[in-house]
């Protein structure tokens, strides 16, 4: 498979995706066991799972660990589950490096950052380029991620993307963590989803995002409240638009707290799903990747007075 090819690759699903945290034990080392646990769990309640997003700590792992992850990520959820790898990394040689791992680990697709190490270095044209050679040798179908936050504040068009993938048929959707609904308008209007899918980089703008023709949401909070997350795209796909906006504020407002970082997200997930998937001592394995540090006690408590009333609807599903 290359870009060039003229037969259009597989596209992923529409719904609710998560990019799944990482579990690490006292000594700073994956937890692997704890981890498998966690992937069958979302497995069961969401569409498809990204492996090694942002959410992982991803740019904190080691290559060997983020293949591990991969294995451990198919393994745990069977052969025709959609996993989708995150392969972010500084040079073209790395990404397809990393997507090359994740090819031999069976993920169904990549989800590629912008190479932006050196912001003001990272032009239209570097971009153009980055993406025309990784479609051209990745043997995954390929979905852009823009996410300026984690990229030097390097924003990817609406247009380029649409140029790209009129290129590259193995270029088959983007996530959109830069929040602009106004991107998944363009692109919705622009493509068929049987063509290219265009995903939410939170949830908090779910249905403003398939109100205007996207395929749903890859977002952190998927990991904190899955059901919920999924039952809200449910209800809007079924017509059932009031409904489904009186949950979405509720979890909007209860999302704010992760828009904090990482450590945040995996202490609310302590609390949810972690417990769900049967983790003991999950808020500890939970804790961010060493340098970083878990959030304090104040803000814990701030966090679960966010999340009380949308644990109630987590735990009602």
């Amino acid at each position: 498979m290359n870009g060039d090819s003229s037969s259009q690759s597989k596209v992923p699903p529409p719904g609710v995706w998560a990019p799944a945290i990482t579990f690490f034990d006292p000594e700073d080392e994956l937890d692997l066991d704890s981890q498998a646990k966690y992937y069958r769990y979302l497995s069961q309640h969401l569409t498809g799972l990204v492996i090694l997003g942002t959410n992982a700590e991803t740019f904190l792992l080691t290559r060997d660990e983020r293949a591990t992850l991969l294995k451990t990520a198919r393994d745990a959820v069977g052969p025709d589950y959609p996993i989708m790898a995150g392969v972010g990394g500084h040079s073209t040689k790395q990404v397809l490096e990393y997507i090359n791992d994740a090819a031999a680990a069976k993920a169904d697709y990549a989800l590629v950052l912008p190479c932006a190490y050196f912001g003001k270095a990272t032009t239209a044209k570097v971009i153009t380029n980055f993406y025309d050679e990784v479609a051209a040798k990745s043997p995954l179908p390929i979905v852009i991620y823009n996410f300026p936050g984690v990229c030097n504040g390097v924003d990817i068009d609406s247009d380029v993307m649409t140029e790209l993938a009129k290129k590259h048929k193995n270029i088959v959707g983007t996530k959109l963590t830069c929040a602009s609904v106004g991107k998944i308008t363009r692109l919705a209007a622009t493509f068929e989803q049987s063509e290219f899918a265009v995903y939410g980089g939170q949830s908090d703008f779910l249905l403003g995002g398939m109100a205007v023709g996207s395929a749903g949401c890859i977002a952190a909070f998927a990991n904190v409240i899955p059901k919920t997350i999924k039952h809200i795209y449910d209800l809007y796909s079924q017509g059932k638009h009031a409904e489904a906006m009186k949950i979405h504020r509720k979890a909007a407002l209860a999302e704010s707290l992760s828009k904090s970082g990482i450590a945040n997200t995996k202490y609310a997930a302590s609390l949810t799903s972690a417990k769900s998937a049967g983790i003991e001592g999950a808020e500890e394995k939970l804790r961010p990747r060493r340098p970083y540090e878990q959030p304090s006690e104040a803000t814990k408590k701030d966090i679960r007075g966010k999340m009380e009333e949308v644990m109630k609807i987590e735990d009602s599903l």
